[in-house]
């Protein structure tokens, strides 16, 4: 008998517990040198076996429209830093308070706030996926 992974958070780590659920089927396949070595490299600091990871990984991916992976991340994150420039960088020009220190002041703010300016975008986008 199968039995199906549940994420469980415990003091801020992600841990994968088991529940008696019977799964009928089974998903594997073969992975680069490559491949492997950068699954362990994400697993490294956690208690997860390659094969948990990979489950997870495929599981939160399913769970969620909206998970993404690094890459995506980092490119949401820049999308998200833009509009945040455009819309404040544009008031405060259209407000005569736009100068070389506040630009300066609004990118550092920004490259702070970058997690949470995307936690936020996605917050707002799951509330809009949610009512509608």
């Amino acid at each position: 008998m199968h039995s199906k992974h549940v994420d469980v958070i415990l003091e801020g780590e992600r841990l994968m517990a088991k529940r008696n659920v019977c799964y009928r089927h089974t998903i594997g396949f073969r992975v680069t040198d490559e491949t492997w070595f950068k699954i362990e490299q994400e697993i490294a600091e956690t208690n997860l076996t390659p094969h948990d990871w990979c489950r997870m990984v495929v599981l939160d991916r399913l769970d969620h429209e909206y998970g993404f992976s690094k890459k995506e991340r980092l490119l949401f994150e820049v999308i998200v830093r833009t509009q945040f420039f455009v819309a404040f960088g544009f008031q405060m020009l259209a407000d005569d308070k736009l100068t070389t220190d506040e630009w300066k002041k609004l990118r550092a703010y920004a490259r702070e706030k970058a997690d949470y300016f995307a936690k936020q975008s996605v917050a707002d986008f799951q509330s809009r996926m949610e009512n509608n």
